[in-house]
């Protein structure tokens, strides 16, 4: 009668730091018995697809086991590898075939980013109603997809900052491997001094650049005064003073 064979123990192993932009070695070991004449297939997949098949592994005998390995390599990992399961399958080729799957799942981390805000320094000298852009530049590494990148602005007393009628946050822009957004003001209030502040988060790596805005100026205001043509001793007269100044002044007058 014919025999059995045993299902084979396969166990798929990753190195404890997993960067995005390097490279990546999985391997696949394979315990099985002495006296397996059949082809040994190793075959690799990752959601399905396979990546990799190696045929008629070459087995190394070791006491009453026979242990066959195999290595697959990502040339370069990406942020979207984080959560990735890899499968190793071992296919004996007899009749019946029997097969055995091992998985690893990827835990990718990212370098630290390298976050820059300009004007680099406090800003001084700032006008009230006048327009201010401050610009935050993120430089990562090969590997980090846009989808991935996320930048958010905080204000004076750490709040977070959405664009309205008058404060803009641009869409996050690339070019290469850098990452640029800007807050913009249509013109600047009275209370707008203060730390603001770009935060950015791929994946569980953060890293964060601030600028002070501080004391603003308030331009000196136009005063002009009028009076009727006609000024006739015994009636009444009216003069009228006109105040042109800027947007975004919160004060009284």
């Amino acid at each position: 009668e014919s025999l059995t064979v045993p299902t084979p123990t396969v166990s798929v192993t990753a190195p404890n730091t997993q960067t995005v932009g390097q490279s990546l070695t999985l391997e696949c070991n394979v315990t099985s018995v002495r006296g397996i004449t059949s082809g040994v297939d190793i075959v690799w997949s990752s959601g399905g697809t396979v990546v990799q098949r190696t045929n008629d592994t070459t087995a190394t005998v070791l006491d009453n086991s026979a242990v066959y390995a195999d290595t697959y390599t990502i040339s370069q990992l990406s942020t979207s590898d984080e959560g990735r399961v890899y499968q190793c399958e071992v296919v004996i080729n007899t009749s019946p075939p029997v097969m055995a799957t091992g998985s690893v799942t990827l835990d990718v981390t990212v370098p630290n980013p390298t976050v820059t805000i300009s004007p680099s320094g406090p800003i001084q000298g700032a006008m009230v109603g006048s327009p201010q852009v401050i610009n935050c530049t993120v430089s990562t590494v090969s590997g980090v997809e846009s989808s991935s990148v996320m930048i958010s602005w905080m204000g004076p007393g750490g709040g977070s900052i959405t664009s309205d009628s008058r404060v803009t946050i641009s869409p996050t822009t690339s070019s290469g491997n850098t990452y640029t957004s800007s807050l913009q003001f249509t013109y600047l209030m009275e209370g707008d001094e203060g730390t603001y502040m770009c935060n950015v988060m791929i994946l569980d790596t953060s890293g964060s650049a601030s600028v002070e805005l501080e004391s603003l100026t308030v331009p000196t205001p136009s005063v002009s005064v009028t009076a009727p043509n006609t000024q006739t001793v015994g009636q009444s007269l009216t003069l009228e003073c006109s105040v042109t100044s800027v947007r975004g002044i919160t004060g009284r007058v």
